[in-house]
């Protein structure tokens, strides 16, 4: 029985030896990987799509595109979870609300609800200008809890961890 297990323990040391530059490539790759990426998955209806690829590298808002970002400061969404939300508004672009109709430069970005799901009051954003450092955050369903409301409200860009990109 003990001889088995010599057996294997060599056989093992001669497959690590014959390929040991390929394991020292695939650790290398996975870490750098790693290091730059990150996966998520979405599990609200306010995006399309169920996974995400976020891009660490890139943390800038770029209209149109998606980042990820840590939510701070609006429950019922616990403070530091990722939200991965299309950036709608960026630093200069006019929000204007009309009867809880959100304008961003007068283009229609959404209505703000009077209530949540579970009932609570949701008060819409105030007309302003998007700040320098700041960007106004956007699902894409109707019922999104985004920048539309005054909490959570504009989004630092301090707070986006990456770009990100749906995979399906």
């Amino acid at each position: 029985m003990m001889s088995n297990f010599w057996h294997l323990i060599r056989a093992f040391s001669l497959i690590l030896k014959r390929h040991a530059l390929v394991f020292i490539v695939l650790i290398l790759g996975i870490t750098l990987f790693v290091s730059r990426y990150q996966f998520a998955i979405n599990l609200t209806e306010s995006l399309s799509g169920s996974v995400f690829l976020i891009d660490k590298s890139d943390r800038s808002a770029i209209k149109g595109e998606l980042v990820a970002f840590k939510w701070e400061n609006a429950p019922p969404i616990p403070d530091g979870v990722t939200v991965i939300k299309r950036v709608a508004g960026v630093a200069g672009d006019s929000v204007n609300v009309k009867s809880r109709l959100i304008f961003i430069n007068e283009t229609f970005v959404g209505r703000a609800k009077e209530t949540s799901r579970t009932g609570e009051s949701l008060k819409a954003i105030g007309d302003c200008v998007i700040a320098r450092n700041y960007f106004f955050a956007a699902g894409d369903h109707p019922d999104s809890f985004d920048s539309r409301y005054a909490h959570p409200g504009l989004i630092s860009t301090d707070a986006i961890k990456g770009r990100a990109y749906l995979l399906w």
